[in-house]
């Protein structure tokens, strides 16, 4: 699908590249950037979370230090 406005801005899209993205380059940077800080927040887990027991996303040791 072509665009011709940014979906972020508005701004018109010149380039190529932009155009099928629907992002000009700095907008598009950011929309990444976006996608990044909330698949990182999605697998954060709280101290409250690790106390409570709820261990599943912690990965168990192969060996215990002795």
């Amino acid at each position: 699908m072509n665009h011709t406005e940014c979906a972020t801005c508005g701004r018109k899209l010149k380039d190529k590249k932009s155009i099928e993205r629907g992002y000009g380059p700095v907008c598009y940077e950011k929309h990444l950037n976006a996608i990044a800080d909330e698949e990182f927040e999605k697998n954060q887990v709280t101290i409250d979370e690790v106390l409570e027991g709820d261990n599943s996303c912690v990965k168990p040791a192969t060996e215990q230090a002795v």
